[in-house]
């Protein structure tokens, strides 16, 4: 229970916090607050790498937040949402699974 609880209090918020800190940074051009979202999320990210199913998928997260913070100076800024976008799409694929999964397991 106290495993489940620690796991709970640092992994969502920094989770949900690396997706503020991203939205931030594109949104004031500054690309240091998304690679400081994207260190939050490596911890979790090698946690859900260590799934022998999905071995890759949390280079997913990251790359995204790697790639919103190398084109976030550019005069396109779109590049960048989609960067933020693709990681706030995996926050939601993966807060469903967590949600749909049976109580007890």
């Amino acid at each position: 229970m106290v495993m489940k609880t620690i796991a709970i209090l640092m992994g969502w918020p920094s989770l949900v916090s690396a997706l503020l800190l991203a939205s931030a940074g594109v949104w004031s051009g500054k690309p240091v607050l998304i690679w400081i979202g994207a260190i939050l999320i490596v911890p979790i990210a090698l946690y859900l790498s260590a799934s022998p199913a999905y071995p890759l998928v949390g280079l997913i997260p990251v790359g995204a937040l790697v790639a919103a913070a190398l084109t976030c100076r550019r005069p396109a800024t779109w590049q960048s949402l989609v960067g933020v976008g693709v990681y706030s799409l995996f926050l939601l694929v993966l807060a469903a699974i967590v949600i749909d999964q049976p109580i007890g397991s």
